[in-house]
Formats: structure tokens, C-alpha cells, sequence
């Protein structure tokens, strides 16, 4: 049924990325396994993409060369696919600054490396946000953060360590500058209140107003019961308080996850939007969502 959709909006999309999270491994020989499964895929379908937006957990773990080995794989696998990516980091790609105190994040140091070739993420360590555009959209990512010293950092919702320097009085800002755009998507490696396994932080960026017309995350991975619990198969939900829909794209991990997944977001000439949900493992279509 799903193909049907997706053979009546074929050649409609005037902007599509590829929605990825959560590769999230130890074992370079795994995580090559996992992103070569779903790049083999991805090449496979066709679909030209703009960019990969990579909502966190790029890595896990403190081994520094598996870290760099698993960048360095990744890297290449996108340069390949000739994808820019804009990448948010998320709680796991800080366990290397947690265990060792230097201010490294290996896959953030990566896509800024790539700057000049249209990559994009924070500009400093310590920015839990940046913007992007896709089309008529503005696109705002939120964004795990922490001092250049490493005395701080920020992920799962909360602050570790002394001297975190933000209030509520900036997320407000943000917020009021985010209210201002027409057409707003949001991404990060977490859901706001009522996705899954949602954080209260994310809570202070609410209200949204209605030009906020998608939120995109990673974070939950879908089949894993011990994190995820009631919701470990739930990929599309609401907001609390809010008609918005925001929507699960991962793992791109089979492990915690019961296969390797992904999305893709379409942008139509109307601006209407499509997320197609991807199950690598299969070489199948999940779901098909589309909002007006």
C-alpha cells in the first residue's frame, strides 16, 4: 500500500533529506555492519537528497581510535554518497569528554572539517542550538553542548558538572526568535513532551506556535523495550498540548533496536511535508506520513 502513496507523489518533492540517528556503537566492526547496510540501501532507492541530517548518537564509548575509526567510516560513507550532513550532537556522543575530560567530540570535529563543503553543526562546543534552511523552511536544531575545558556538559535534558551557563531566559530567546520565522521544522536528539522518552527540558521550549509544522527526533530507538518501554514501537505521536506531530527516526543500530532504520522528509510545492519511514534490515517501507 505504501509504495502506491509513494508512486502518486514520485516527482512531486522539490526538497528531500535523509533522517538518520542513534549508529550508537562500541564495535567499529558492527557499526560498519549497521551504516553499510543501510547506505547499500539508501543507494539502492534512488531518492536524491540534499543533505543527511544525523540527530545525534553518532558513536558510544570512551576506546578514542574506535571512536575515530567509527567517524572515519561514516565520513567516508557519506562523502561517497555525496551528502552533506547537519549533525546535532546527542548524550552518547559526549562519553568520550565524560571519561577522559578533554572537550572532544570526534564526530563534530569531523563535520566541521567539512565546512567548506556544506556540513554543518555547532559552531562551539558550547551552543545547544543552530539553523538551518530547507527551502521556505527555517530549521532549528537543538543541540547537546559543554565547556571548551570540559568542566561542564550538558545532555539528557540536564546539565553535569559546574558553570553551565544558560537560563531560562535564553531558551525563551530562542523560542521568540523561532516564533518570528513563517515555516519552522525542529530536530534534535530528543522529543518534546509527549514523544518518546521526552525530557523536560525540551519542555521549555514550548509553547509552539503554529508555524512550527514538524519535530523531528532520535534518542528512543525503536524495539527497545528496556528504554523505550511502553513505546518502544511508537514512531509518530503529538505534543503535549499541541496539535503538532513529531515523529522517531530511529536507530540506524540493530542491538538495542529491532532493526536498522531511518526516514526521509519530503517538501512539496505547497509545503506540504512527507516523512517515509525506511526498515534497512528489510529493504521495506515502515510507514508513510504526510502533513498539509
Amino acid at each position: 500500500m505504501i509504495e502506491k502513496y509513494l508512486e502518486a507523489l514520485a516527482g512531486r518533492a522539490i526538497h528531500r533529506v535523509w533522517l538518520v540517528s542513534d549508529l550508537q556503537q562500541h564495535d567499529p566492526d558492527r557499526s560498519r555492519r549497521c551504516m553499510y547496510t543501510a547506505a547499500d540501501d539508501f543507494a539502492s532507492l534512488g531518492l536524491e537528497c540534499e543533505k543527511v541530517w544525523y540527530l545525534g548518537d553518532s558513536v558510544e564509548g570512551s576506546n578514542l581510535d574506535k571512536l575515530l575509526d567509527m567517524t572515519k567510516m561514516q565520513e567516508e560513507v557519506f562523502l561517497r554518497l555525496g551528502l552533506p550532513v547537519c549533525y546535532t550532537p546527542g548524550n552518547h556522543d559526549m562519553d568520550y569528554l565524560v571519561a577522559s575530560g578533554e572537550a572532544l567530540i570526534p564526530f563534530r570535529d569531523m563535520v566541521l572539517d567539512h565546512k567548506k563543503d556544506g556540513w554543518k553543526t555547532t559552531e562551539n562546543i558550547t551552543d545547544f542550538y543552530f539553523w538551518d534552511k530547507l527551502g521556505s523552511f527555517d530549521v532549528l536544531f537543538y543541540a547537546d553542548c559543554a565547556a571548551p575545558d570540559a568542566r561542564w556538559h550538558f545532555c539528557h535534558g540536564r546539565p553535569y558538572g559546574g558553570g553551565y551557563p544558560y537560563t531560562y531566559e535564553d531558551f525563551r530567546r530562542l523560542a521568540d526568535e523561532r516564533d518570528k520565522k513563517t515555516a519552522v521544522i525542529t530536530a534534535g536528539h530528543y522529543s518534546y513532551p509527549g514523544g518518546n522518552r521526552a525530557t523536560e527540558y525540551m519542555g521549555e521550549f514550548l509553547p509552539l506556535k503554529d508555524n512550527v509544522k514538524l519535530h523531528v527526533y532520535g534518542h528512543a530507538h525503536v524495539g527497545d523495550k528496556v528504554w523505550a518501554g511502553k513505546d518502544w514501537g511508537r514512531q509518530i505521536c503529538g505534543v503535549d498540548g499541541h496539535t503538532l506531530t513529531q515523529v522517531n527516526i530511529s536507530s540506524l543500530e540493530v542491538g538495542r533496536g529491532n532493526a536498522i532504520r531511518s526516514a526521509f522528509l519530503e517538501v512539496y510545492g505547497d509545503s506540504s511535508l512527507a516523512v517515509i519511514f525506511r526498515n534497512h534490515s528489510v529493504k521495506k517501507w515502515d510507514k508513510l506520513l504526510v502533513l498539509n
